[in-house]
């Protein structure tokens, strides 16, 4: 049993007063139905007994006679606007920071259930723990949780999240929209939501698409010219360091090397172009800003043959490297 009252501030009611209002239907009828009122939900720190939730998000499901209805809410939502997740963006550099910033954030606004990041083996699983069991089935508000929590892992890892390696478990998987048939969904017990996913995906890079925009509005998703820009920077990155191959390049985005060739190529281009690309960026700033003999920004860039990268440079720029650093140095 917990040692206090199992509460849960009002203000995470906003977003699904938010949804009621876009289904033309008048919030306040909803609240009195559990006993609040929209003062009260306004009112900064207040709190309810996590029942009166419960049942709240079940009358909006009984409302609006869609059984889908907080699941809804919960996938659209701009995960920044939550305070516990809006706490770890400006500190989170991988989706393992975010996720623990999370947790412990958390139990902050609610203390009614234990969040939870466990990791075994290959396999983690984040997710929340009741500390009291449920007098109803907590149905809406599994479907709430779920979908807002996959909905930070979407955008965080975006093209990288691969849908068939996910497992949702929640009490009644039937509130959960169609769009959610690619992942696998079982039933759970009424003792909390969970989910699972590969444990190498903790070390991904937190999109930087993963910020606010206007309160209430949807998420921005990463999208493709998102993801090349991503992708492009990485490579930048990590360009000077021997060089970059396939594997090296698909690792940097915690993809297989199959699956980023066909995204790149959906886009236009190939990882080869890229990493070239990145090996020319490299180059012209190292000729520009650098000391580093010729031969050195080659050997860092994986040439073992500096007439090999020299004609490359020449191709792409127009210029032979001793003639670009001539030119665009600021020592010349």
């Amino acid at each position: 049993m917990p040692d206090s009252l199992p509460l849960v501030q009002l203000q995470l009611l906003k977003p699904l007063l938010h949804g009621l209002r876009g289904r033309g239907i008048d919030p306040e009828a909803v609240l009195e139905s559990v006993g609040l009122t929209m003062r009260a939900v306004d009112q900064e720190g207040a709190s309810v007994h996590v029942m009166v939730m419960h049942q709240f998000v079940e009358n909006c499901a009984e409302v609006t006679k869609d059984n889908t209805f907080a699941a809804q809410i919960g996938s659209r939502l701009d995960p920044s606007g939550w305070p516990m997740v809006g706490l770890a963006l400006d500190t989170a550099a991988t989706l393992g920071e975010f996720l623990n910033i999370y947790v412990v954030n958390a139990a902050k606004v609610a203390t009614s259930a234990t969040p939870y990041l466990e990791i075994r083996g290959n396999i983690t699983t984040f997710g929340e723990e009741r500390r009291f069991k449920p007098l109803i089935e907590p149905r809406q508000n599994d479907g709430f949780m779920i979908s807002l929590k996959l909905s930070i892992l979407e955008n965080a890892l975006g093209p990288a999240l691969e849908p068939e390696k996910v497992l949702l478990v929640l009490c009644d998987p039937l509130v959960l929209p169609k769009k959610y048939a690619r992942y696998q969904s079982i039933k759970g017990n009424n003792m909390g939501p969970r989910i699972q996913f590969p444990s190498e995906w903790l070390a991904v890079p937190l999109s930087r698409y993963l910020r606010a925009v206007e309160p209430g509005l949807p998420p921005r998703k990463m999208g493709q010219d998102d993801f090349l820009s991503s992708f492009r920077g990485l490579l930048e990155q990590s360009i000077g360091e021997g060089g970059m191959n396939l594997d090296g390049a698909a690792k940097l985005v915690h993809m297989n090397s199959k699956k980023l060739s066909r995204t790149l190529f959906s886009l236009g281009t190939t990882v080869s172009q890229e990493v070239s690309r990145a090996k020319m960026n490299h180059a012209k700033a190292a000729l520009s800003t650098s000391t580093l003999s010729i031969q050195e920004i080659a050997s860092s860039l994986g040439y073992t043959d500096a007439s090999n990268f020299a004609r490359a440079f020449s191709k792409d720029a127009g210029l032979s490297p001793s003639a670009y650093r001539l030119k665009y140095s600021p020592q010349k």
